[in-house]
């Protein structure tokens, strides 16, 4: 089945467009930098590395960047598989919310503690993830809006409330 995207609407261009570089800029070792500039580092000849977004609970954080980028793309290509009586574009906004916050505490947060010399913390990846990570929240926000989905309603019960077994 052939799907043409410009029949998608603009927040779902963006939702996917964000997602997907978002998992592609996840894979790039610069998502957090460490480098050492104290004595003796002119004897090391590289004296900079860094690590891709798939370490400690960032890989959480793209675990839930993937399933809401998922959850955007099954509601635009196959909107009958999704079951009904799920606000999936809520769900989606908050699985995105989550793990864009998750990436970025994990870069501003590395640990490896406070070394003379030692500077640890994001790298140019590690901007760009993020920027991706806030558009495909925004996005999936504007989605929820744009939907008219409601909130669920969490204080509403079916049964009244029954009063408590005599003593």
């Amino acid at each position: 089945m052939a799907v043409d995207l410009k029949s998608l609407g603009k927040y779902e261009q963006g939702a996917l467009i964000s997602g997907a570089l978002a998992i592609i800029l996840s894979f790039i070792s610069k998502y957090v930098t460490a480098s050492y500039d104290g004595p003796g580092s002119s004897a090391i000849p590289e004296s900079s590395s860094g690590t891709n977004a798939w370490t400690s609970y960032a890989t959480l954080g793209m675990l839930l960047i993937i399933v809401a980028t998922a959850i955007v793309a099954t509601r635009a290509f196959a909107r009958d598989s999704l079951p009904d009586g799920v606000p999936w574009t809520l769900v989606a906004a908050a699985t995105a919310g989550l793990g864009t916050l998750l990436l970025i505490l994990r870069a501003l947060f590395p640990g490896g503690g406070d070394v003379p010399g030692f500077d640890i913390g994001p790298g140019w990846s590690g901007y760009l993830l993020w920027i991706a990570g806030i558009a495909l929240t925004v996005f999936t926000v504007l989605l929820f809006k744009e939907s008219g989905e409601k909130m669920p309603d969490v204080n509403k019960r079916d049964t009244p409330p029954q009063a408590p077994p005599a003593a």
